[in-house]
């Protein structure tokens, strides 16, 4: 572009431009014969010119500096730019200094500020009389401040380019001013803005923040989804007057699901439940889902208008009316997530009438939340089977799997067209109960199916662990978040106990809530905030189980000023270290209380799987144009009509991160604990002048996509230690996935992820079916 510039301008002032100043130096402008003027081949000539129009906010000026010695162009000759006293805040210049090129030409571009007044710049070669050009600016700019300094280049990193849907999370931001030498500048204004989410400030050790740049060059932000649980790309831009910088953030983790029966009777209803779940696994209240259908077989009827919202605990119910036979399937879409239920539409009904958990029954079909069941309890499930509004004859054979637990028996026949199953499990967690049936219709065996999910919970606590993260925070507001987990004396995670809290703090903390009940994944937390400081784990935090007062744990924090601060982030790009292997690279930079840059600090990385998905790569279409493969979940397809599901995540089974495969961890039973260590960590792990190490995560492209990593990053100097962590989706290169006739990096046989094909992180790999 800056080749294109000089030539477009240097034509322009050859045969276009008006000539507009012109001096010399070692001599004069003199005149020859009586045929004109002849320059003298010994004098240096400086000649300034302009592009067209007036200076704005809009539209920037280009000056161009001619240098000659009579005829010929002069090179390497280097201009000084300056405005003049009384206009030097009515506009900036891009540079103060330019060498010409082998055109004798140098160039410098004029930006307007909020000034709308005359714009005067002189030009100064060695040897020369100093030029001067003027022309008018109509303002529109950026307004300059006293005594700022002003960037040549700021740079955003984001400690992640992933964010979870739920809010839980939040990440930072870190912009760095430099000036034309890449010198870190002091105090610089930076602006941030996103199109989305929640900017928040980071506070100092003070209680205060700013977003002028410190002694290392940076402001920082938070950015968080604060409500906001859809699955998006948020855009944050940082901006310095005319000087910008933006990187994509990925919220992700949102799902819906659809549950209901695959069978559906002509003229009859049929209530199907659909949940909206953020990357907690937490329902998403009040939310609108929108409801369609995928084909254009069975006649289906949907509410009208075609939208439900759900409750407050991320449910909504669905009625259908089945019209005409065929086969079609529902779509629901919430949030930017997308889920499919294919029905059948014919003769036959194939519905839940009763659900028991031992103390309370619903019939499944009218309610749309089934109770959870205690591991000391049985769940008892009935469903019935009609044909044409009337009970199949006796004997209709129906067989029953579960996810979790054990039935009672693998099938049963129908009596009076219904069939009961129990169950009962030793594991807690959610289960999903699949009934299926065949019939046949016109001659053909047609399969039924409906599926219920509840939960098993344990509710005798045997253990609580609790953990402070971080343990070491500062004074003046600084938060540390208290987690626990109970479980029973198998292992279990318990829910729906309640655990106090009691904190012992001279230092004037305090605690909120007081009291918390576990969920699913046996977990309660509480805040603490911290006042003043407090000598070393002086903070203790007892957890208490409330109905089992002996089962209890205890915290200790340290409130300090803090010496060390560690930031973490990254940018958009992704290297190919082989044809194998990626590289993403993290910038780590470590600063003290006052921003100064801290070298020499070793820091300590890990890199601790925390999620891994299963799905495959499934091709998609703008209509009929290829768009990208994307990893999608077990029953994504393009045919007949696009079904795309969300990938499905399952936790890392090494619970305790300690690498060692402990009784109960094999949840999906291949004998070893998945998904395992997948990456390596490279890098100058110890800092720089500037305070910054380069950390490189290696990892086989097979996995991207398929594996969240945590990564995490802690130094100390003089006694004081902190860290920082990040938790990002292995990323994959747009050039392996935007080629339909080549497939993205695989391991194994089709498109299948690395982890295996099924829904259910019970299974493992080698008990998915062919693709």
């Amino acid at each position: 572009m800056g080749l294109l510039r000089r030539i477009s301008f240097t034509m322009l002032l050859m045969s276009m431009m008006t000539l507009v100043a012109c001096g010399g130096g070692d001599g004069d402008l003199t005149g020859g014969g009586d045929g004109g003027t002849s320059p003298n081949p010994d004098v240096v000539t400086l000649s300034l010119a302009k592009s067209d129009g007036d200076l704005s906010g809009d539209k920037d000026i280009i000056i161009s500096a001619t240098v000659m010695q009579g005829s010929t162009l002069l090179s390497g000759k280097l201009v000084t730019f300056a405005l003049t006293d009384n206009t030097k805040e009515n506009a900036t210049l891009s540079s103060t200094s330019q060498s010409t090129g082998s055109n004798g030409v140098a160039t410098i571009t004029v930006s307007a500020t909020n000034a709308v007044d005359g714009v005067e710049i002189i030009a100064t070669v060695t040897g020369v009389d100093p030029m001067t050009i003027s022309f008018n600016s109509l303002g529109g700019g950026v307004k300059i401040v006293e005594g700022e300094p002003k960037a040549a280049s700021i740079r955003l990193f984001a400690s992640s380019q992933q964010l979870a849907s739920s809010g839980a999370q939040s990440i930072e931001l870190s912009a760095i001013a430099k000036d034309e030498n890449n010198n870190l500048l002091e105090g610089v204004t930076i602006n941030f803005a996103s199109d989305s989410g929640a900017l928040g400030k980071i506070l100092d050790e003070s209680g205060g923040s700013s977003n002028l740049t410190g002694r290392d060059g940076k402001v920082a932000m938070e950015l968080s989804t604060q409500d906001e649980p859809s699955n998006r790309v948020i855009l944050v831009t940082v901006t310095s007057g005319d000087i910008t910088d933006s990187l994509e953030v990925e919220v992700v983790g949102t799902t819906v699901t659809l549950t209901g029966s695959s069978s559906l009777a002509i003229n009859d209803e049929n209530n199907y439940i659909v949940k909206v779940l953020d990357s907690d696994g937490n329902g998403v209240a009040k939310t609108a889902v929108t409801l369609s259908l995928g084909g254009g077989g069975a006649g289906i009827e949907l509410p009208s208008p075609a939208m439900v919202t759900t409750d407050s605990e991320g449910q909504a119910t669905v009625k259908v009316t089945g019209t005409t036979g065929g086969i079609n399937s529902i779509v629901v879409t919430a949030l930017g997530a997308t889920a499919s239920q294919d029905v059948s539409v014919q003769a036959d009904s194939f519905l839940f009438t009763s659900f028991s958990n031992g103390i309370d029954t619903v019939n499944p079909s009218n309610s749309p939340i089934v109770p959870d069941v205690s591991l000391e309890q049985t769940a008892s499930i009935t469903l019935t089977w009609m044909r044409d509004n009337a009970f199949v004859p006796d004997g209709k054979s129906v067989s029953f799997t579960t996810t979790r637990g054990i039935v009672n028996a693998n099938s049963a026949t129908t009596v009076d067209g219904e069939v009961t199953v129990a169950l009962t499990s030793t594991d807690a967690g959610k289960a999903l109960v699949t009934f299926v049936g065949t019939d046949v219709i016109d001659g053909k065996d047609v399969e039924l199916t409906n599926q219920l999910e509840f939960e098993f919970f344990a509710d005798t606590a045997a253990t609580i662990k609790a953990q402070a993260s971080p343990n070491s925070i500062g004074p003046n507001e600084q938060t540390s978040s208290i987690s626990v987990v109970v479980k029973d004396a198998n292992g279990n995670l318990v829910k729906n106990k309640r655990v106090k809290f009691v904190l012992e703090d001279v230092s004037g903390g305090s605690i909120f809530p007081a009291t918390a009940v576990t969920d699913s994944s046996g977990s309660a937390s509480t805040i603490y905030t911290s006042n003043s400081t407090s000598a070393k784990d002086a903070v203790s935090i007892e957890a208490i189980v409330e109905d089992t007062p002996a089962i209890t744990d205890t915290v200790n924090i340290t409130v300090s000023n803090r010496e060390l601060f560690i930031s973490l982030g990254t940018g958009n790009e992704l290297e190919e270290l082989d044809t194998t292997d990626y590289v993403k690279e993290y910038s780590v930079f470590v600063t003290d209380a006052e921003s100064n840059a801290v070298e020499n600090v070793e820091l300590t990385v890990s890199a601790i799987p925390e999620n891994y998905y299963k799905g495959l790569w499934v091709p998609t279409y703008d209509g009929n144009d290829f768009v990208l493969w994307l990893a999608l979940g077990e029953g994504s397809t393009n045919f007949p009509g696009p079904v795309y599901l969300g990938k499905t995540t399952c936790v890392n089974e090494d619970a305790n991160f300690d690498g060692i495969l402990d009784a109960g961890e094999d949840f999906n039973g291949d004998g070893k604990l998945t998904p395992g260590n997948i990456v390596s960590i490279s890098g100058t792990l110890v800092t720089d002048t500037d305070g910054r190490s380069v950390i490189r995560v290696i990892y086989p492209q097979s996995y991207g996509h398929w594996l969240d990593v945590k990564l995490i990053v802690s130094g100390k100097v003089t006694g004081s230690e902190s860290s920082t962590q990040a938790i990002f989706t292995l990323p994959v290169s747009i050039d392996d996935i935007n080629e339909e006739d080549i497939t993205p990096p695989t391991q194994g046989i089709g498109t299948r992820g690395p982890f295996g094909l099924s829904n259910e992180c019970s299974n493992n790999i080698s008990q998915d079916p062919p693709l």
